[in-house]
């Protein structure tokens, strides 16, 4: 499943009981499998077609709006996926791009 850069995929979407993580493709994306929050996978189908501010976000202090993640950063033979977070973010644990597993490590 590819993402290109302004897609924005909401948590919300899919679980409004979750922290909501919502993030915005800033750059790569064309290996983009999936973003596991709060038990939940994250895919192509969680994209939106715009971020809806209103709703409430839950963070953390490592993973909150304005963070970004780069795949280039520790793996740079990789298709480059780059995400910031728009907001959410607390149930965290990764995401899987063009096989390879962004965690904390990888924020730019």
């Amino acid at each position: 499943m590819a993402l290109a850069k302004g897609d924005v995929l909401d948590e919300n979407k899919k679980s409004p009981s979750s922290c909501r993580m919502a993030v915005e493709v800033l750059d790569g994306g064309a290996g983009f499998q999936k973003i596991n929050c709060c038990s939940n996978e994250l895919t192509e189908l969680d994209k939106v077609p715009k971020f809806d501010s209103t709703i409430e976000r839950f963070e953390r202090d490592d993973v909150k709006a304005g963070v970004v993640f780069d795949e280039s950063k520790n793996h740079p033979n990789s298709c480059g996926l780059k995400v910031k977070v728009l907001g959410g973010g607390a149930g965290f644990k990764s995401i899987n791009c063009c096989g390879n597993e962004l965690t904390v490590a990888d924020i730019a």
